[in-house]
């Protein structure tokens, strides 16, 4: 039962609309698709320029790697931390046990919520703050496909895409069609999800997308009850000189937090609470708009306004509760033309990003106000017909003011890029790039430091890249060998002095400098017409190069990671996905002293089971096979000592879906 926390405070969004409403596909960016066909299992791979724009097939000189819708269903996967758990390149954390508002991505081993760009049809779900990019706020029935950029993208998206990019795609309406669905999932901890969804093209150029979910769940631990609410809407109307389109998101996410565990009591109780009464509730409203206008042949102008309003109510054990709010507002236009050249046509890219976020919490005294300007450009050019040059170069400034201390700091960068890419034949491409990456101190950081510190200083990257991907008909390999140095990386300290912490210990800081090197590398076979194997490994060499701990390992990074998955089709009907996925070993977060143990190596499986009948689609889905008990985060505290957060031991899923 949820606690009283849970009662909503106005009136749902499913009492409004029964069917609810949503944003299928805008205007995809940094593009590449990928499709995959049902009848003969053959993996295609299509190419499309890395411009924040639709365009014609560009090479671009970086991995990357496209996840289907196809890829997403057979998976069983029903929440976007399931999917991105197994892909080359990413380690996720967990500081809840849902899978949900409070998974942080890690790429190329640089932690914390705010190192790895996620963005929903180019729009940005990363905060002014240190809460994750909000992953549940995408219903995985809604997604076309998903983009993993590695490396850095500093030049294209600026602040935050320091790791790389997720760029989810959203699907489009068909000119003349209908589609829809509607799916009821039910599972252990009392899980209840229910999503629909519908969208259609008429032959004037308007099209519509609506799509809803609604979500309850006990969780794996006391007091971790989530109740969830979605609702989004989409409408778009194409003409001759180009398209405009508007969307709205309505969004209630209420949790209830059970805390961290220390390593002695989740021998005892895994599942017990240490604040059983702590919750944070959100209520986040989304409106965007925006279009295209085809300037001539060659040009094309696109821009986008979004505007995300968050307030948010939340308690910890004592005292009333807080009330906060965070408002962000983008607008990016963007220039997008084609000069024909003797080897092909060369695609410039010129845009300018603004983002003003305003981040309030007057309980703790935090009235903070950021606004970022930047300025970029990108040209990839055809050297020959095989061989193209990518050139790109952002400068970006900042204006940070802290109204609660009275104080004002600004402070800019500029991210240059350069890259190569060789098609070899049909089969083989090679690349190679140099890539700069920064990312912004944000409210909270600044809001939270040591005495002797107004404003952190900007984190920076500085990266090389070198690679190679092969295809045939029945497989594919990628891989790249990359090499990032950083400067004053953003970290939180758990373990630092601090007189002004309610506990002596604690703040955000500039690190001294730290390196990471390491390889991604990722394929699939087609072994026959019945069976698939996927497979990914990634080597992270990531250590302290300067300061007191110089010469020691990053904490909370594992140096291997490795996914494996079968895809099993017996018959047309019936498909049987088995994955594994293998966490090396690692030092908890905050032990840059490298003095505690290592964390044990982790080794999960998950079995998923999915029966095609016409339109209707039935799927039971096992995760955590072997019953394992782990943590989604392992922490070292000087007052509390070793402590984790505790996830799911093996639990169950089954599923019904209709699509039209």
């Amino acid at each position: 039962m949820f606690s009283k926390s849970f009662s909503f405070k106005h009136p749902s969004p499913f009492t409004v609309a029964s069917l609810s409403a949503a944003i299928i596909a805008l205007t995809s960016t940094h593009a590449i698709a990928a499709t995959k066909k049902a009848d003969d299992k053959k993996l295609e791979t299509v190419y499309v320029s890395a411009t924040r724009s639709e365009t014609a097939q560009m090479p671009v000189a970086t991995q990357i790697k496209i996840i289907s819708a196809e890829d997403i269903r057979v998976s069983g996967a029903k929440l976007l931390s399931e999917v991105l758990r197994t892909q080359a390149g990413i380690q996720l954390t967990d500081s809840d046990g849902s899978g949900a508002r409070n998974v942080t991505a890690s790429m190329r081993g640089l932690s914390g919520a705010n190192n790895v760009l996620v963005l929903v049809d180019g729009r940005k779900l990363n905060n002014p703050s240190l809460a994750a990019p909000a992953l549940n706020t995408v219903a995985l029935k809604d997604v076309e496909r998903i983009e993993i950029v590695q490396g850095s993208a500093g030049v294209l998206y600026g602040d935050q895409a320091v790791g790389g990019v997720i760029n989810i795609i959203t699907r489009r309406a068909v000119v003349g069609e209908v589609h829809g669905s509607v799916s009821a999932t039910g599972g252990s901890d009392n899980l209840e999800d229910y999503t629909a969804s519908i969208n259609q093209g008429f032959a004037n150029g308007l099209s519509y997308s609506a799509s809803a979910q609604k979500r309850n769940a006990d969780n794996y631990r006391d007091n971790n009850q989530n109740a969830y609410e979605n609702v989004l809407a989409n409408v778009r109307y194409d003409f001759a000189q180009g398209f405009v389109f508007v969307e709205g998101q309505t969004i209630d996410d209420e949790l209830n937090l059970a805390g961290y565990l220390l390593d002695s009591e989740v021998i005892v109780n895994p599942r017990k609470a240490r604040t059983p009464s702590n919750y944070v509730n959100q209520n986040t409203d989304l409106a965007r708009i925006g279009g295209g206008l085809n300037l001539s042949e060659h040009w094309e102008l696109l821009a986008e306004f979004a505007d995300r309003d968050e307030n948010t109510e939340s308690f910890y054990g004592y005292g009333a509760p807080t009330l906060g709010n965070m408002r962000v507002k983008n607008i990016t236009p963007r220039l997008v033309g084609t000069l024909p050249t003797t080897k092909g046509n060369a695609l410039v890219t010129l845009g300018y990003d603004q983002v003003d976020s305003e981040y309030t919490v007057l309980d703790w005294g935090t009235d903070i106000e950021q606004a970022i300007d930047a300025y970029y450009a990108q040209l990839i050019y055809p050297l020959t017909q095989q061989l193209s040059l990518s050139i790109g170069a952002r400068t970006s400034s900042v204006d940070d003011a802290n109204h609660a201390l009275s104080t004002h700091h600004s402070d800019d960068v500029t991210a240059n890029e350069l890259g190569l890419s060789y098609q070899l034949d049909n089969g083989w491409r090679v690349f190679g790039r140099y890539a700069d990456g920064f990312r912004f101190a944000n409210a909270d950081e600044n809001g939270f430091v040591l005495p002797s510190v107004m404003f952190l200083e900007a984190q920076t990257s500085h990266s090389g890249e070198l690679g190679a991907e092969w295809s045939s008909e029945r497989a594919t390999v990628q891989w790249s060998l990359y090499r990032m140095n950083l400067d004053n990386e953003l970290m939180y300290d758990a373990v630092i002095v601090n007189p002004n912490s309610w506990n002596g210990f604690g703040a955000n800081v500039n690190l001294d400098s730290s390196r990471r090197q390491g390889v991604a590398i990722d394929g699939q076979l087609i072994l026959s017409d019945e069976i698939q194997l996927q497979a990914n490994y990634t080597y992270t060499d990531a250590e302290l190069s300067s300061g007191s701990f110089a010469g020691n390992a990053v904490p909370n990074t594992a140096e291997n990671r490795a996914n494996v998955a079968l895809v099993f089709t017996p018959v047309q009907q019936l498909t049987i996905y088995l994955d594994s996925s293998y966490t090396g070993s690692r030092y908890r977060s905050s032990d840059s002293a490298n003095a505690g143990e290592t964390l044990a190596p982790l080794v999960l499986f998950n079995l998923n089971l999915t029966w095609q009948y016409e339109a209707v689609e039935l799927t039971g889905r096992i995760k955590n096979l072997t019953n394992e008990r782990y943590a989604g985060l392992y922490g070292l505290s000087p007052t509390a000592g070793y402590y984790q957060y505790p996830q799911p031991e093996r639990n169950y899923q089954a599923s019904i879906t209709y699509r039209f």
